[in-house]
């Protein structure tokens, strides 16, 4: 082996670490504290007691602020830098979690949807557009499976904390927690090396007509953005409404609450053994199964009598998500070649328009139905993305896998 390739291998290895120990920092550590409270502290009595519709409003317009700045704060990240942009969407979404924890009124609240919705946009595209340029498809896939690996200790750190967090009985002490490591996760990425869309520069305009074009001209990157409108409704649910379900349901206390999240993503991280053990990019296995499951576990959620079961097809929900969102956004790279963080920042515009609107939607519906009916709507919602997501390879032509 040459020194050249040496030295590449080590730069390789040192993109992919550094990617997997920034993300799962906030993924599988910090947002691991928060989960088992967040959704508590904004619906229930314990905290803010918003209604579905309230809280369905918060959503909205964190998307829409996303939606608003998402294709601007793309090109910036092309222009000035990904580093930059990922490392300003943790200051701003720290922020909004201390602000969070310190207020008792929903008013107050919406400033912390704002801020959640710049990070959203800064992060957006920034994230993957910084890995994928550094390392590749094969590398991206890689980091991807190996993220998942290294989630299993992070999540076990951030369950254990988030039980202990629990013993002290205040929702706002795990939201304020989550703001410190957020904020220091930035601090961790910006010690990153800078990465760029363009070796030669390019002025604002041109980078935002580029990358406009670049998702126009793709039939493919048009239906994965179609079809992420019908997931919605799965992801809300796996995110956040499956916790009020099983304290409604099943009568499950805090630290119950707690322990099932941390059992839910402890279980479902095993996924990353799966995407290792892929050696080639198999659209198949990577997209199509995986929503097919997801839809079943949607449909068989609201039969069962019983936690444990309820818990399992939660797992089954949540690991085929990890799995069909490393394959989209395998497919969706694989699609652009110049100036990706703003491509996908346009893409990812369309679908932060559709997260300002379907909370309210999903939110009403929730509240004239109920939680047991939505898990049905989820199911059906699923396939559909999964009929959408089929056609998306049939249009991308060849075999579903590289």
């Amino acid at each position: 082996m040459t020194e050249h390739s040496t030295n590449g291998k080590i730069l390789y290895t040192y993109y992919i670490r550094r990617y997997i120990i920034a993300v799962c920092l906030i993924e599988f550590f910090a947002f691991k504290i928060l989960d088992p409270y967040y959704i508590q502290f904004m619906t229930t009595e314990r905290g803010l007691g918003l209604t579905p519709t309230q809280f369905g409003f918060f959503v909205s317009l964190a998307s829409a602020v996303t939606s608003a700045i998402d294709y601007l704060s793309g090109a910036f990240a092309d222009r000035l830098g990904r580093r930059l942009s990922w490392g300003l969407a943790m200051f701003c979404y720290g922020a909004g979690m201390l602000w969070l924890s310190s207020i008792s009124a929903f008013g107050p609240a919406l400033v912390t949807a704002v801020l959640m919705g710049i990070s959203y946009a800064f992060t957006s595209g920034a994230r993957e557009a910084w890995l994928y340029d550094s390392v590749g498809q094969e590398g991206t896939r890689e980091a991807f499976g190996k993220l998942y690996l290294y989630s299993i200790p992070f999540t076990a750190i951030g369950m254990v904390v988030a039980y202990i967090l629990g013993g002290l009985g205040s929702l706002r002490i795990p939201i304020a927690l989550t703001g410190v490591i957020i904020i220091a996760n930035g601090l961790f990425i910006m010690t990153f090396p800078e990465n760029y869309g363009n070796y030669r520069r390019r002025g604002w305009l041109e980078i935002l007509k580029t990358g406009f074009y670049q998702f126009l001209e793709s039939r493919v990157l048009w239906i994965t953005a179609v079809q992420s409108f019908f997931f919605t409704l799965p992801i809300w649910i796996t995110t956040a409404w499956w916790i009020t379900y099983m304290v409604e349901q099943f009568g499950v206390d805090l630290k119950g609450t707690a322990f099932a999240f941390g059992v839910t993503s402890l279980a479902a991280a095993v996924t990353g053994f799966y995407i290792c053990k892929i050696k080639i990019t198999d659209y198949q296995k990577l997209i199509l199964w995986p929503t097919l499951l997801s839809a079943l576990a949607f449909l068989l959620m609201p039969l069962v009598p019983v936690p444990w079961a309820f818990v399992a097809l939660v797992i089954v929900a949540i690991a085929s998500s990890y799995l069909r969102g490393s394959g989209i956004t395998l497919l969706e790279n694989e699609q652009i070649s110049v100036e990706r963080a703003t491509a996908l920042s346009f893409l990812n515009t369309l679908r932060s328009a559709f997260w300002a609107v379907t909370p309210l939607l999903w939110g009403t519906l929730i509240s004239a139905l109920g939680l047991k009916v939505m898990f049905f709507f989820a199911g059906v919602t699923s396939l559909i993305s999964l009929f959408l997501l089929k056609l998306a390879l049939v249009l991308r032509g060849g075999k579903e896998y590289e």
